[in-house]
């Protein structure tokens, strides 16, 4: 068997025609492959929704590694700085956020944007179970 056509066989565990891309790990992988059941469930499991599944994947893997970062280690960290004023030594110390914090903050901010491209939202998951169109309106004209 050639590389190609291993490239294109599914590979077991995963769901309908959403194959995750390789470079994802073990974490991503599981991710994606609950997002594409979630996807497949709804009948919008398509290949070409795969790059942005496996971009929701590894946000939300890091999600997680951020979250777990930030619970062992604190939200802030200190910063101790020495310079010398007037010839003496001065002390100063600085409470700050920790990078994690931004950085969960951003990732958590790009994962809300990809349910919602994704429709994998609650506000998407509404409008797509009604399925129905809103009764008949005075306003309707308009």
């Amino acid at each position: 068997m050639t590389p190609a056509q291993r490239a294109i066989m599914p590979l077991p565990g995963v769901c309908g025609t959403m194959i995750p891309p390789l470079h994802l790990s073990n974490l991503a992988q599981l991710l994606f492959q609950d997002i594409a059941g979630h996807l497949e469930k709804q009948g919008r499991a398509e290949p070409q929704f795969a790059h942005v599944v496996a971009l929701l994947a590894q946000r939300l893997e890091q999600v997680q590694r951020w979250q777990a970062v930030l619970e062992m280690s604190g939200d802030t960290c200190t910063s101790t700085t020495v310079r010398k004023v007037d010839g003496q030594q001065v002390v100063t110390e600085m409470i700050r956020a920790r990078p994690e914090v931004a950085m969960l903050s951003d990732a958590m901010r790009q994962v809300q944007s990809l349910l919602g491209e994704l429709m994998l939202s609650p506000s998407a998951a509404m409008k797509i179970a009604s399925g129905k169109k809103d009764a008949p309106g005075d306003f309707d004209d308009f």
